[in-house]
């Protein structure tokens, strides 16, 4: 075959299978609240850790698809798995045909014995007692991300999963969590305020209140042990995999961690988003909250936000790859407008922030669109099956389909609005029916399931007029 004609079609093949990826045609089905471990946070105390998880319904459950985490922001102190935008996100993603997860990890961190007041709603929650404590605060997040990875990989077989093409990304402090979880893979590279440290004094009264304070409660001194190793304890995992990419939205790291990448992985690949005019994460370097303590010291009368980290925003990191010829594919996307400095004039001080901020995206559909073309042309995966029933269709029956409770024990409900007669059934991950009932005329199923190991299991609908549902469950 003439040379020209074999380099065409592999063109050609690579444009259809990255448009797999980016293309949103699949329904997808979840998982919610799952258990992924447990670790203990700032105070001492034990969390337990849970995520949701989302995976592409189609007609062949045998095939595998790309995995991506995404981490949520909250500066370390706030934010859930359930944040509007990386629900969003994981569900936007499985459309495209990935199994995507959003995790809780432990937040907080111990805040400063000086009560720091302002005329803003908890302004003494974002001081921490000193800036070790910001450090301490990532370190455990990257552990439990590290952690998460590890239990969706280790169930590779049961979510669907490729070990061989796995992603994570992250919002403001999820971002930096991602960078963390790709790219913190030597000892040398912990920092050094994640070791024991000298007990902290009890936080400030009016820090009580704060929502990481929430169940808490302080002696005279708060111990700050050793936070253990890099990888954290949670699944502990012989599966082998490698992160191919990391989606940094406004995010930064606290050191540079590229330097340092093992010789026999390949590098993670980084898509970065971030403003100049952010006030909250710099886009080059400086200490978080920057911006906003200007902010706050030049209009609101409050003190500036004290015991905050440097930190080494998107550019500086895609500048140290430069300079250090690591050899990293970075994409950069930076928009123009300066933090000017300004508390009422231009674009970019701090009253146009208040309605459109610089620590967030400028066009969502645009950055997540072009965070799918990057991560696509990675993706090795081969293309996955058929969306069932033309899911981008209505119609489908898919919305018609709701299984609870999910985990479950002792009872799963299932309830099918199909106005005509529907069959369903409960198989294990083998393919083989543990329960099965036909001919069903209502609108509900109920299948006792407290003899069924725990596990992950497929329920699936069938209706009259030839449409299929699948839905994953967990019985615990």
């Amino acid at each position: 075959m003439n040379a020209k004609i074999i380099i065409l079609l592999s063109f050609f093949s690579w444009e259809l299978n990255a448009q797999q990826w980016v293309e949103k045609k699949y329904p997808y089905d979840s998982l919610l609240n799952v258990v992924y471990g447990t670790a203990i946070n700032f105070n001492g105390s034990t969390e337990t850790l849970r995520m949701d998880i989302y995976t592409p319904v189609c007609d062949n459950d045998t095939s595998v698809r790309p995995l991506l985490l995404w981490i949520h922001g909250g500066a370390f102190l706030a934010g859930s798995k359930e944040d509007q935008s990386i629900t969003r996100l994981c569900k936007l993603f499985a459309q495209r045909g990935y199994v995507t997860a959003s995790i809780n990890y432990r937040l907080g961190f111990i805040a400063d014995e000086t009560a720091w007041n302002c005329n803003y709603p908890n302004y003494s929650c974002v001081f921490a007692t000193d800036t070790a404590e910001w450090y301490r605060a990532w370190y455990r997040a990257v552990q439990d991300g590290k952690g998460a990875l590890r239990y969706l990989v280790s169930r590779h077989a049961d979510l669907g999963i490729d070990p061989n093409n796995v992603f994570v990304a992250g919002e403001s402090a999820g971002a930096f969590v991602a960078l963390g979880t790709a790219f913190l893979d030597a000892d040398v590279e912990r920092p050094t305020q994640t070791f024991a440290l000298p007990d902290a004094p009890q936080p400030a009264a009016n820090a009580l209140s704060c929502p990481y304070n929430q169940g808490e409660t302080f002696g005279n001194a708060v111990a700050r042990p050793d936070l253990g190793g890099i990888n954290g304890t949670i699944e502990p995992s012989n599966v082998s995999f490698s992160i191919k990419g990391v989606g940094n939205m406004y995010g930064a790291m606290l050191s540079d961690l590229l330097k340092n990448s093992p010789a026999n992985q390949p590098k993670p690949a980084i898509y970065s988003f971030h403003q100049p005019c952010d006030l909250v994460v710099p886009m080059d370097s400086g200490r978080v909250y920057t911006g906003l303590s200007w902010c706050f010291t030049n209009g609101y009368n409050c003190f500036g936000i004290a015991n905050t980290p440097k930190v080494y925003g998107s550019r500086i990191i895609s500048k140290w790859n430069s300079a250090g010829n690591y050899g990293y594919n970075i994409k950069d996307e930076f928009t123009a407008v300066n933090f000017p400095f300004s508390f009422l004039l231009g674009p970019g001080s701090c009253l146009d922030q208040v309605n459109t901020p610089c620590h967030a995206y400028d066009n969502f559909t645009l950055r997540e669109t072009n965070l799918a073309q990057f991560f696509a042309g990675m993706v090795s995966t081969p293309p996955i099956c058929q969306p069932v029933g033309a899911a981008a269709e209505p119609g489908n029956g898919d919305g018609q389909v709701v299984v609870f409770p999910n985990p479950a024990r002792e009872v799963l409900n299932i309830q099918c609005a199909y106005p005509g007669t529907w069959n369903a059934a409960l198989r294990d991950m083998t393919g083989r029916v543990l329960w099965a009932q036909r001919g069903i005329s209502g609108s509900s199923a109920v299948v006792r399931t407290a003899a069924f190991p725990a596990g992950m299991y497929e329920v699936t609908v069938e209706m009259e007029a030839g449409f299929r549902v699948s839905r994953r469950v967990i019985l615990d």
